[in-house]
């Protein structure tokens, strides 16, 4: 077996094997990251849900099927490479069924506001575009999708799960990923294996008055910062045999404590430059300024385009303990709103934009990987020596603790993260966030 079947290999056994969750990104290399949960690793794949639809997401009219809508309309996220090509795909809808489909970008970070807003008035979409089922149930923005078993046949198990809830599906997998090192090759002709290369790399070729840089990640945002937590045994909620333990917070502890210990010093030693975001992180890289990024394979077809044969893809290097860090994995998908009036053909939809042909359409446009078996299984997808690097990591990644408490964690971490950025003591910034996580769930009620 050659190096890049092993690759591909790893990435569906790491699929087949790891709950997968759901964290994005906005298209410039930051992430979304105020919503979303992962499933649980012991949980079971979504039963099929009891209403009729197509025959395999083939966009034609099948028995069951109610009356044509004249209009369907979904929320994707607001990146233009994305929506170019999801409305490509919904355009061969169209065609197919004669119903017309409204796509109206929206911040993923901002839909469920919206949503919550505009969806009882019927201004809504019928399906929008989350990272994980999340705290949508509990807001009641969803309702199970409408699949028979030759639709859900196509996803990996995992990735359903990750968009359910108590055994009922609220949306169709469309994206799965992880975020790994990418690195110039003529910046960087080896990746760095271990952070103490990371750092020699960092200490050679950072020059901050030129905007140079030997790698650069977003360092206060919580979604990338984790996986130097959780490479040191942090942990967020406690992991049990019933699933977690919202009660036991772990960000504060010893291991969350060293992973946030370690970015600090990043900042302090000028390696990484105060107030660091996603297009500071892009751009730069995107310009030959910088050897080395975390990102995420979203911003593979931008960086494609600007490095050519440059770019590499690598894991993670590993940490001072030997560990690996622990990147989270997430699965993005398409959600059936509770507001949508025809339910039935918003799954149809659904299915449409996630079955095998137009699943690998995106992925050759965007570069991102879908969770569906066909895709993974493509030649065009286990030749990719870019694919391999994230196929590498996710074997080290962790999914999201499954409970909708995680959404009061992001805002507390953040400021956390800048306050350790700016030399503030890392004990102290983590012991405020926890009380801030644990306040705002007493508030919920949770």
């Amino acid at each position: 077996m050659n190096r890049k079947t092993t690759a591909a290999a790893a990435l569906m056994l790491a699929l087949s094997l790891t709950s997968l969750a759901a964290c994005g990104n906005n298209g410039n290399g930051s992430s979304n990251t105020n919503s979303g949960s992962a499933a649980n690793e012991n949980a079971a794949a979504p039963a099929n849900t009891a209403a009729p639809t197509n025959d395999a997401s083939a966009g034609g009219e099948a028995s069951g099927m109610p009356e044509k809508p004249a209009e369907l309309t979904i929320w994707p996220d607001d990146n233009a490479e994305s929506v170019a090509a999801i409305t490509a795909i919904t355009d061969k809808y169209t065609e197919k069924t004669g119903i017309k489909v409204s796509v109206k970008p929206v911040k993923m970070n901002d839909q469920q506001q919206i949503l919550s807003l505009d969806g009882p008035g019927g201004k809504g979409p019928d399906l929008f575009f989350q990272p994980g089922i999340g705290n949508l149930v509990l807001k009641g923005l969803v309702q199970p999708v409408k699949a028979e078993q030759p639709v859900l046949d196509a996803y990996t198990p995992e990735s359903l799960t990750a968009l359910s809830q108590d055994g009922q599906l609220y949306g169709l997998p469309f994206v799965t990923e992880t975020y790994a090192l990418f690195y110039n090759k003529k910046l960087v002709p080896t990746p760095p294996a271990t952070v103490a290369d990371l750092e020699k790399l960092a200490a050679e070729q950072t020059d901050a008055k030129k905007q140079k840089y030997g790698f650069l990640l977003e360092g206060l945002n919580f979604y990338y910062a984790w996986a130097f937590m959780g490479g040191n045994d942090g942990y967020i909620f406690k992991k049990t045999d019933t699933g977690y333990d919202t009660a036991d917070i772990g960000l504060n502890k010893e291991g969350a404590v060293a992973g946030v210990k370690l970015i600090q010093s990043w900042f302090d030693k000028g390696y990484l430059p105060k107030g660091v975001n996603g297009d500071v992180v892009g751009g730069l890289f995107g310009a030959g300024q910088v050897g080395a990024v975390i990102n995420g394979p979203w911003a593979i077809t931008d960086y494609k385009k600007q490095l050519g044969d440059d770019l590499g893809v690598a894991p993670l290097p590993t940490l001072e303990n030997g560990k690996h860090p622990t990147s989270f994995i997430g699965v993005k998908g398409w959600m059936l709103s509770k507001f949508s009036k025809s339910p039935e053909w918003a799954s149809d939809l659904a299915a449409f934009i996630t079955n095998e042909e137009n699943a690998l359409e995106y992925y050759e446009k965007t570069g991102q990987v879908p969770p569906v078996k066909g895709v993974l299984n493509n030649e065009k997808l286990t030749s990719d020596p870019l694919v391999a690097g994230f196929s590498e990591q996710v074997q080290y990644g962790q999914p999201f603790p499954t409970v909708p408490e995680l959404d009061y964690v992001w805002d507390p971490m953040a400021n956390a993260l800048k306050f350790a950025s700016e030399g503030r003591d890392v004990q102290q910034s983590l012991d405020d966030a926890v009380k801030q996580v644990q306040d705002k769930m007493a508030m919920s009620g949770k």
